[in-house]
């Protein structure tokens, strides 16, 4: 289908004619999330790049044995609740709990957790056993652990461009050509301004970049599903002062289709992913109004997973490598080595930011730098981009 003639291109035009320029949170909105937007009607959706749970289950059995120091730290309640916002196809979900059964007839701390565990996957596309975001509100307040893994990214926000040190939004319009563009003028809503406006001194002449009002709703969700325990945020992003920086010039707007990265969101409207990186200094902010704080540092994903064990997966990998004697082995052993070394790897997966907020818990008080995982041979299936298991 040409672009010009997608639906949710018709309807963003169609808008603009009977109201003039809209925000580009609200052509996000309809390009990514209406009725014919991308998670509503693509095929692909969710599926034009790689995330962590799909590149290794070890990912998953990494995070299980979060979960698990997150339980014990708590005081091992008999039932540890886990809300993940945003599962998509529930991959991850199915990774900690298989790494969890796996373990469910050992006599330690492990078979205990087993059976407290219990699992919640939501999105706005379910899928399988994921339920729809619109069952939330049956769930009542739980004792346990609330994770958002990619989520925050894709968020709906607002556009902005420095002019003369002032803060102007960029609006989804028409331009001379009649194609949509972007069209500048004052902003919809003092808190872009508020966000941005103690870095306009240093920021250039013609900087762009976004700003994500969402994830105050998100917050506040946030605060009514979890009575006590953690909040585990891990997506692309930065500190404020490192987001609105003068070498971010283009701001961070990327848009994904079949797997190649692309800058254009007017192209493909409701055809392509879209993503910006996120605030981190907001979500402390944002979670910090409704009751919860962040004591320990922002890490990198990288950090965390090393934190969590996966040194331990590398080495036996490594080692199954040099033992291999037939090609095909030695090729598939490889394969494996790289999709787990895509999970720390600094230029992509392994440089997303990994926050830790609490409410009514205690700090918890994860081991240092190549400590053994929890849980051992993570179980690989065909959805993973490894897809060999381990002997």
């Amino acid at each position: 289908m040409p672009d010009e003639h997608t639906p949710a291109r018709q309807i963003v035009e169609s808008e603009i004619r009977a109201n003039g320029p809209i925000t580009f949170a609200r052509f996000m909105e309809i390009a990514l999330y209406g009725v014919h937007g991308y998670y509503a009607s693509s095929v692909s959706a969710g599926a034009d790049y790689a995330t962590s749970p799909q590149m290794h289950p070890a990912f998953g059995a990494l995070i299980a044995g979060y979960l698990l120091n997150a339980w014990e730290t708590l005081g091992e309640p008999g039932t540890f609740d886990v809300v993940e916002l945003g599962a998509g196809d529930g991959g991850l979900a199915q990774d900690v709990q298989d790494a969890v059964a796996r373990v469910r007839e050992s006599n330690d701390r492990r078979a205990q957790f087993s059976e407290a565990l219990r699992y919640h996957a939501f999105d706005i596309r379910p899928r399988g056993w994921v339920r729809d975001v619109g069952e939330l509100r049956r769930l009542n307040p739980v004792v346990g652990c609330v994770i958002s893994n990619e989520l925050l990214d894709a968020f709906p926000a607002h556009v902005f461009t420095v002019r003369n040190r002032k803060v102007l939004e960029c609006y989804v319009g028409f331009g001379d050509t009649g194609e949509l563009a972007f069209v500048e003028g004052d902003a919809s809503t003092n808190e872009i301004v508020d966000r941005v406006s103690e870095y306009t001194s240093i920021l250039p002449e013609g900087y762009r970049g976004e700003v994500n009002l969402g994830i105050g709703e998100w917050a506040s969700t946030v605060a009514g599903l979890l009575k006590s325990g953690y909040v585990l945020t891990i997506d692309y992003g930065h500190e404020r002062n490192a987001l609105y920086h003068p070498a971010r010039y283009e701001g961070s707007l990327r848009c994904y289709r079949e797997h190649v990265l692309g800058q254009n969101p007017f192209r493909d409207v409701g055809l392509q992913d879209m993503t910006v990186h996120v605030d981190f200094t907001a979500v402390d902010e944002v979670l910090d109004a409704v009751g919860f704080e962040r004591k320990t540092e922002l890490k990198s994903q990288r950090d965390f997973l090393f934190d969590l064990g996966i040194g331990e997966y590398l080495r036996r990998v490594r080692e199954a490598l040099v033992s291999r004697q037939h090609e095909m082995d030695v090729v598939l052993q490889n394969r494996e080595l790289q999709s787990l070394n895509s999970l720390v790897d600094t230029r992509g997966l392994g440089n997303f930011r990994v926050a830790q907020h609490r409410r009514g818990a205690p700090e918890i008080d994860l081991a240092g730098l190549e400590t053994a995982p929890v849980y051992g041979d993570p179980l690989s299936r065909p959805r993973h981009l490894s897809s060999i298991p381990y002997d």
